[in-house]
């Protein structure tokens, strides 16, 4: 640093105090005291302190610290002497963006001054003002605010942008904002730009949207999970959600493939009744008599499927029904039989000899009806044969004995 014997010893000291800072600390920002008040700069100084250096010098002292500092202090000058107009510096270890959250949380809310940059859209919210009517019902209407009179004070009739952000406020604008007590303007300390360890950043390059990152990194997580779930690859926080769909897509398959398994009974049983209730009801609009009178859809208790043993024991006495129609008891044990064991022959020809009368007592109802003179003339013709052959056989019995 060349410093002519005119300079001051206090700026050379002064100066060497900056070159010293310059190489204790890793972090240099510069924040702009434009529009800024004294009490703001002592409340930050309040709240960073310990964590953050802050002084307020002259650019041209800074600059000559940093030709000091540039051996050790790479792309140090170059940062320097982009500088201009009235700057506030900040020493501190901490990161650029640390540094630019801290002085975020540390502005407060002003009233608006005619000339001053509005930092975000000004919006004038409908409701009573309680101002009483007066002069000041002109200065609402150059600022383009809708109003009226009721209750003897001045009502807004609805919500109203005065300014937007960048917009210069005008004096009726500011003027009205300060008689409703609104403050709108954000002051505080802003960075402009700032070195970090040979880079430099701007004031853009320093603006964060924490909602912003935090959409993106949630938008990034939701993306990477469902890609790891696609692809079946299981991690701890995977594995749930690729188990849970092979169990869908399984249970699927067998609803689909009519598969009788315990948990997919319902589920078969269910698509069943849903396709024969359309069925039904397609037939009833051909035909309105097919129609059903009531719909009962199996309960999920009798869903389940019952053991082979409830099936199999069933009581089958229809077999002995037949038989009490015998009117001989003993008669029942052989119909038993009949069923596992051929008949012996002897035992059929008895019901076939019990049979004969049972076919002759048919005409004889149907004889009733007729008259009764052919019966009798039927049976003493069988026995008049019978005396005759009988006759004819005594006959030639004696024929052979007188031989």
């Amino acid at each position: 640093m060349r410093l002519s014997g005119k300079v001051p010893a206090e700026k050379i000291s002064a100066a060497q105090e900056l070159a010293k800072d310059m190489g204790a600390y890793k972090v240099i920002a510069i924040a702009d005291l434009a529009k800024v008040r004294s009490s703001q700069v002592q409340e930050t100084r309040r709240k960073l302190r310990g964590k953050v250096k802050v002084l307020v010098t002259k650019n041209m002292l800074f600059k000559k610290a940093a030709e000091t500092a540039g051996e050790s202090k790479k792309n140090i000058v170059n940062f320097a002497d982009a500088l201009s107009g009235p700057n506030l510096f900040l020493f501190s270890e901490l990161d650029p963006f640390q540094l630019t959250i801290l002085l975020d949380k540390s502005k407060v809310k002003v009233s608006a001054k005619v000339g001053d940059t509005a930092t975000s859209e000004i919006m004038v919210p409908a409701g009573n003002t309680g101002l009483p009517p007066g002069p000041i019902i002109s200065e609402f209407g150059e600022a383009k605010i809708p109003t009226k009179i009721e209750s003897g004070s001045i009502w807004v009739t609805k919500d109203t942008v005065v300014a937007r952000k960048g917009d210069v406020i005008s004096t009726k604008v500011a003027s009205v904002l300060s008689k409703l007590g609104i403050k709108p303007i954000e002051a505080g300390i802003s960075l402009k730009t700032a070195y970090d360890d040979g880079s430099i950043f701007n004031r853009d390059d320093l603006q964060l949207d924490l909602n912003t990152y935090q959409d993106n990194i949630a938008s990034a997580t939701t993306q990477s999970l469902g890609l790891a779930i696609e692809i079946n690859y299981l991690t701890s926080e995977t594995a749930p959600t690729i188990l849970s769909k092979v169990q869908r897509q399984a249970m699927w398959l067998a609803v689909k493939s009519d598969f009788p398994a315990e948990l997919a009974m319902p589920h078969i049983l269910r698509q069943a009744f849903q396709e024969m209730k359309a069925l039904s009801a397609n037939i009833a609009s051909f035909n309105e008599e097919a129609a059903p009178t009531s719909y009962e859809p199996p309960g999920p208790i009798q869903v389940i499927a019952p053991k082979l043993e409830s099936i199999t024991i069933e009581p089958e006495p229809v077999i002995e029904k037949p038989a009490k129609k015998e009117e001989p008891p003993k008669e029942t044990k052989p119909a038993k039989v009949e069923t596992a064991k051929p008949p012996e022959p002897q035992k059929i020809q008895e019901p076939i000899r019990e049979a004969k009368p049972k076919v002759k007592e048919e005409p004889e109802q149907v004889s009733r009806k007729k008259p009764s003179v052919k019966a009798k003339e039927t049976r003493p013709k069988k026995k008049t044969t019978k005396e005759k052959v009988e006759k004819k056989e005594k006959a030639k019995k004696e024929k052979t004995r007188s031989r």
